[in-house]
């Protein structure tokens, strides 16, 4: 449960003095903000509050010799190399929400503070490629909260896209994250039958693509100019109407939701071919646009959409045993006597945007589980037909392949958001015994949290 949480478990403590005592910078990356080839005026870093603990601290003792410290989660790794401390010294990792902005996943709050390594200790965060919602692995960096409250990004930063791993080598501790110096937003974007849509794309740098060569403070992210991407390049794939006009494109949705759903936008990158000694042909930013009036939109086997209402909307429930998150719905729009009941882990904050109260995620995913959250049950036909999360082969139950994911979790009057799929999920008329048959649910929600 601990991994299914770090994903997101994967990215803010009340307020501490952050150990880290470099001097706040002024960044100067560059441009207005609208579509220039002008000399770009300064942008001063930005100060954010500090996260809050996600979790307890991993820690252990290293001395003189070096060695190893994995966060519980195995997303991050330190690394002490021989004679980096003198005595021995406690290391700790300890889970935070990240206040960075564009943050991918939760942040990390790194110790011993205050204290300045004879060698540089490298740190090591692994990402998930399948959760680069907006942005492509080439665009992230590994950034620290100085004491002034401003995120940086470090120089020596590197990604591996094989190993998929971010790297930086530091000589002080303090919190850490991984920023999206790109990113085209919205990352997952919902809009109601015949909508509109406007995307754009934000950065953090102008030198997108190149090696930060120092330590570059991070501003208010701004609207892309022409010299990161290529406004030519915007693309739709699949139904509507796209209207590119520079760093920003408008979507107008179909009068019905299709068969292809989400569509995908995608604008691509400019920069140089070659990044750390590795070529690279063409970087895209896409987003996936989900096509639906709010609530619940489903279909079996690649049919035809079904949206199911939801008066109730989701809530946060608490029991003895922990809480949980309740989303139902019932009817559909031609009256149908068809709802869905989903119940699943809430997921844990992991950046906070603007207060304390609007809470975001880099998406949350959680597998369908025999025991436990998630679950999922579809209702049709007036109760006399029924789909689970799980399926029978013989007398032995198994959970569907496939996932729930939240996009977004927000406080109460704000909405719930994600997607779910379910490659086999069980069929059951109630009253007798489940059938060994299976169809492929997949759908996708945008509900109102009411509790």
């Amino acid at each position: 449960m601990n991994k299914l949480f770090s994903l997101l478990l994967g990215v803010t403590l009340t307020l501490v003095t952050l150990s880290c005592k470099e001097p706040t910078e002024v960044v100067n990356p560059g441009g207005s903000g609208k579509p220039s080839t002008d000399k770009p005026t300064a942008r001063p870093g930005k100060v954010y509050t500090v996260g809050k603990p996600l979790g307890n601290a991993t820690t252990t003792t290293i001395g003189p010799q070096g060695g190893k410290l994995t966060s519980a989660d195995e997303r991050l790794t330190i690394t002490v190399p021989a004679g980096a401390v003198e005595t021995a010294q406690t290391f700790s990792i300890q889970p935070i929400s990240s206040t960075g902005p564009q943050s991918l996943g939760a942040g990390f709050r790194l110790a011993p503070h205050g204290t300045t390594f004879k060698k540089p200790v490298t740190i090591t965060v692994r990402y998930d490629p399948a959760l680069l919602l907006g942005t492509v692995a080439e665009a992230l960096s590994l950034a620290y909260q100085n004491s002034k409250g401003v995120w940086v990004l470090a120089a020596t930063s590197k990604v591996n896209t094989d190993a998929h791993t971010l790297s930086v080598e530091t000589t002080h501790f303090s919190d850490w994250s991984v920023l999206q110096r790109a990113v085209l937003m919205p990352e997952v974007g919902f809009v109601k039958p015949g909508g509109n849509l406007v995307l754009s794309v934000n950065l953090l740098t102008e030198d997108l693509l190149v090696p930060i060569v120092q330590d570059t403070d991070v501003p208010e992210p701004f609207e892309s100019p022409s010299t990161v991407v290529d406004y030519s390049t915007w693309k739709l794939a699949g139904e509507g109407k796209l209207v590119p006009a520079a760093f920003k494109a408008s979507y107008t949705a179909p009068s019905v939701p299709p068969a292809r759903n989400p569509v995908a936008i995608s604008i691509k990158l400019n920069g140089p071919t070659v990044i750390d000694g590795k070529p690279y042909k063409e970087l895209w930013l896409v987003s996936n646009v989900y096509i639906g009036a709010e609530g619940l939109t489903y279909r079996i086997n690649g049919g035809k959409w079904v949206h199911t209402l939801s008066g109730a909307g989701a809530q946060l429930l608490s029991t003895a045993g922990g809480a949980f998150v309740s989303i139902n719905t019932g009817g559909t729009d031609s009256g149908n006597l068809s709802g869905v009941n989903i119940q699943a882990y809430p997921p844990l904050v992991e950046s906070e945007v603007g207060t304390d109260n609007l809470l975001t995620y880099k998406t949350f995913v959680q597998p369908w589980r025999l025991e436990g959250f998630p679950s999922f049950n579809l209702s049709d036909k007036a109760g006399e037909l029924m789909y689970l999360h799980q399926y029978r082969v013989g007398r032995v139950l198994y959970a569907s392949p496939g996932a729930l994911s939240f996009y977004r979790f927000g406080p109460v009057g704000d909405y719930v958001i994600g997607k779910f799929e379910l490659e086999k999920a069980g069929v059951l008329y109630p009253g007798k015994e489940m059938s060994e048959s299976t169809v492929r649910i997949e759908g996708f929600f945008r509900i109102k949290r009411t509790k």
